[in-house]
């Protein structure tokens, strides 16, 4: 059966001059009189009892379509006026007709009319039982044939996971089933948002030239297949009022096309179909495009091909996404490996515990996030009786962070041992760790001071770092400074201040990630409430008032994931 034939106008011509004469020999016990059957064109396609009409050896009638009388027959011959050419109807379609000899007494009689009408009622019930019992047969042996391809592609692709390589087997199991000569298939590169070809058969372009063909989503015929998601086949491209993309020429031999974007075709005709598959009931991914042209055996593509190219793009559809799914995953697990050594790079950078002094407690604590920040405090014993503090966050949550936190922490050690001011300490880190900042787009905020334990001076300078918050009395003092982070400006300066601190006096330095934490309805924490805390504890130990910080810090968060680290560090004066 010719499946690009199609309608019950054409019922007659797809069953064929064999099955016609098989319906018609059946039927021979109830038929009295010579019958041929015709297509609506009037073509013989049947005849029974004719060797005993005056009509025996006729192969085309010239049938009046309006009034449904023979004017005509070919060979030519005399027409008896005994002929009558009753319409055969099928879901009101001339489906062709039957054309009766009778004897001269019939004209009239108004029961061989019905008995003629009945007669073609029948024949037009017969033909169209044996079309659907033919389309029927088909249609399962389509699907028997489709099923088994879908079990040899997907045999095929087996555990390949490159996906340019199950494109090409994709792709000529599709040319081998479909017939033609030119094909692609198109993928969406989310990067770049394109498609490009990522495999081909039959394109006479160089892979290099293949390589260079891009088309953004939405121009000519496969951008707009995939930004609908729809097939599309275009008959005539000559004639189709389609944008076709203005770097390319084409020449085609025929005038069906299944879509190909590349530059020579043969004919006219083309096939685009998306790559669609739905991982989630309420999810629909285009993935690609698959296109054709140049059919093998004849100029329009069918419905059979689409259903069959559809079927096939939704299998490397979804075989596409379980790749690209193994590829997220596998970046996960390589994420979560970078955090893993990332935790362990910063929490070696921590100190142990904080130093025992006279005169002073202290007391930290930093509580990783899930994500890996940049979080770092440090404890110095400088010459003349002098305890060296930094708190500092470094941008980025990855393994590049925390390694470039490993190296401020050794170039601020050796500025620190090198006796210099606080200022001068950051002003000459920030000199040796501009270029490495800068080339890894990284920048770190710093606060460092120094308290002298004979005369309980602090002297500080601040790198944009959150001002640490000296509490006094009742009040909360903000210890800030002029400065920027470090790695922004190469020659920066940092203002330095000093403030003698008092017994009973608490300072604590503190990340942002403290004041910015967020609870589940979305609020931060707040320096007002990191203030509130810190004045309702001056009379408890250093320990204790971090213990307080924290914990209501757990319950304005909630069960809220925290994005950030979280390092509270507390200085008290006795």
């Amino acid at each position: 059966m010719n499946a690009s034939i199609s309608g019950v106008s054409h019922v007659l011509e797809v069953l064929g001059a064999e099955q016609v004469q098989q319906i018609l020999h059946r039927l021979t016990s109830i038929i009295p009189f010579p019958v041929y059957v015709l297509t609506p064109e009037g073509e013989v396609l049947g005849r029974l009892k004719t060797e005993e009409s005056c009509l025996p050896n006729i192969e085309r009638f010239q049938v009046d379509p309006e009034r449904h009388v023979v004017t005509g027959v070919s060979p030519a011959g005399c027409l008896p006026e005994t002929l009558r050419a009753i319409p055969l109807e099928l879901h009101k379609e001339v489906a062709g007709y039957m054309v009766a000899v009778l004897e001269p007494g019939d004209i009239e009689d108004e029961a061989a009319t019905r008995r003629v009408r009945l007669v073609a009622d029948l024949l037009a019930e017969k033909a169209y039982a044996e079309y659907e019992l033919e389309n029927l047969t088909e249609e399962l042996i389509e699907k028997y044939n489709e099923v088994n391809l879908l079990y040899d592609i997907s045999d095929a692709l087996g555990a390949v996971l490159d996906p340019n390589k199950v494109c090409q087997i994709i792709i000529e199991k599709a040319v081998e089933v479909v017939g033609v000569e030119k094909a692609s298939i198109m993928l969406y590169d989310s990067a770049q948002n394109c498609l490009y070809i990522a495999a081909s058969h039959g394109i006479e372009l160089t892979e290099e030239a293949l390589r260079e063909i891009r088309v953004a989503p939405g121009e000519g015929v496969s951008g707009r297949v995939f930004i609908s998601g729809k097939h599309l086949i275009v008959e005539n491209i000559e004639e189709s009022s389609l944008p076709i993309d203005s770097h390319r020429e084409r020449r085609y031999k025929k005038k069906s096309f299944i879509s190909v974007p590349v530059r020579e075709y043969k004919k006219k005709s083309f096939l685009s179909v998306p790559m669609v598959c739905s991982p989630k009931q309420t999810e629909k991914r285009v993935m690609g495009v698959m296109n054709m042209t140049d059919k093998r055996s004849s100029d329009m593509f069918t419905s059979g091909d689409l259903r069959l190219l559809t079927a096939i793009a939704m299998q490397a559809a979804m075989s596409l996404y379980n790749i690209q799914l193994i590829e997220e995953m596998k970046d996960i697990e390589r994420m979560k490996k970078e955090m893993e050594i990332a935790q362990q790079i910063q929490q070696g950078l921590l100190p142990a515990a904080p130093p025992a002094l006279p005169g002073i407690e202290l007391a930290a604590r930093c509580l990783p996030a899930t994500q890996v920040g940049g979080d770092y405090y440090d404890f110095f014993l400088c010459a003349d009786q002098k305890l060296g503090l930094v708190i500092a966050d470094v941008s980025g949550h990855n393994v590049g962070a925390a390694l470039m936190m490993a190296v401020a922490r050794s170039t601020l050690r050796s500025e620190v041992l090198a006796q210099k001011s606080p200022a001068r300490v950051l002003k000459d880190t920030n000199l040796m760790l501009y270029e490495d900042l800068t080339h890894a787009e990284l920048f770190i905020t710093m606060f460092y001071a120094e308290y002298d334990m004979h005369t309980k001076v602090l002297c500080y300078a601040n790198g944009a770092h959150n001002p640490p918050i000296l509490v006094r009395d009742g009040a909360c003092i903000f210890l800030d400074t002029e400065g920027i982070f470090l790695g922004l400006w190469e020659s920066a300066d940092f203002e330095e201040h000093t403030l003698a601190l008092q017994p009973n006096d608490l300072v604590i330095f503190y990340t942002d990630g403290v004041v910015e934490a967020m609870n589940e309805a979305r609020e931060m924490f707040r320096v007002e409430r990191l203030c509130d805390v810190a004045k309702a504890h001056t009379h408890s130990s250093a320990s204790q008032v971090l213990q307080r910080i924290y914990a209501e810090l757990v319950q304005h968060s909630g069960s809220a994931t925290r994005s950030d680290d979280i390092t509270v560090v507390v200085l008290k004066v006795h």
